[in-house]
């Protein structure tokens, strides 16, 4: 649990952005959440790295959109920072791909070394935090790292428990609420064991978790990824792409339609055109 201090300093360090009139993107450094408003209920995409952190983004959604009907999260994948905070949407359905599971296991398997491994990487922030000129940005940064870690510790210090997916695919879905439309695909196995793409036509969004950053650059190895399924998960953004104005990657970046261009560039200058058909 945070001290006052800290918890005041965090509640001052989150950021909301209303990309359109019913999303949100909430961000702290780099753990960030999406909330969509649909005509059923509100559906999150990402649920941040922890529960006390994503408690306090809660709390915002609710404020802003003055209801509470949270229906749907949805997990890019199933990395600890992306799934940490499902458990604070109780009342929501946890969607995502059949292999969260695995992904989800890798930090629940020991929860012992796992609190080793934290515990070295909350001490290593705070030696750079006292080597950093403080309210700069570069101990902003350092800051809000030291947090989400520290909120991880806390949790897996504490049992909480690992929320897994209520609902699982294996290769597509489609979730249709009223005058929303959440098209997902598959991507492969490629940042993780579980990447899914998000796709909403009403919103002219698309999220790509943690696939690519800024300027297409891919965060996986291209060697060693499922050739046919990429292509095939290229191809169901091609389709599309006319239709996408922005493109929220899983940390809260904001990309651009030429990010997502120079990135299916990536794909394609590397394997044959003809996979393409």
């Amino acid at each position: 649990t945070f001290n006052d201090i800290d918890s005041k300093k965090i509640d001052s360090l989150i950021r909301v952005q209303k990309i359109n009139s019913r999303t949100l993107l909430l961000n702290f450094g780099y753990d960030a959440i999406t909330a969509i408003e649909t005509d059923q209920g509100i559906v999150i995409v990402d649920a941040g790295i922890s529960t006390e952190l994503t408690t306090k983004y809660k709390k915002l959604i609710e404020n802003v959109f003055h209801k509470d009907d949270f229906i749907y999260v949805i997990n890019t994948h199933g990395h600890h920072d992306h799934i940490g905070g499902n458990t604070v949407f109780s009342q929501a359905k946890v969607v995502g791909h059949d292999n969260c599971s695995i992904d989800v296991s890798e930090r629940w398997t020991d929860p012992f070394k796992s609190m080793i491994s934290l515990s070295n990487i909350i001490e290593d922030y705070e030696r750079q935090l006292q080597h950093s000129t403080r309210n700069t940005a570069e101990w902003y940064d350092i800051f809000t790292q030291k947090i989400r870690y520290m909120s991880a510790y806390s949790d897996i210090k504490n049992r909480v428990p690992a929320r897994l997916p209520d609902i699982t695919f294996s290769d597509s879905m489609t979730l249709e609420l009223g005058d929303t439309i959440f098209e997902m695909i598959y991507f492969g196995k490629s940042h993780s064991n579980s990447d899914i793409v998000i796709y909403i036509p009403e919103l002219k969004l698309i999220f790509i978790g943690d696939l690519f950053s800024k300027f297409g650059r891919p965060s996986f190895n291209l060697s060693t990824i499922d050739e046919i399924r990429l292509m095939q998960a290229i191809v169901w953004i091609q389709k599309r792409i006319n239709r996408i104005e922005k493109v929220i990657e899983g940390h809260g970046q904001i990309l651009s339609i030429d990010d997502l261009i120079q990135f299916n560039n990536n794909i394609l200058s590397r394997y044959s055109v003809q996979n393409l058909n």
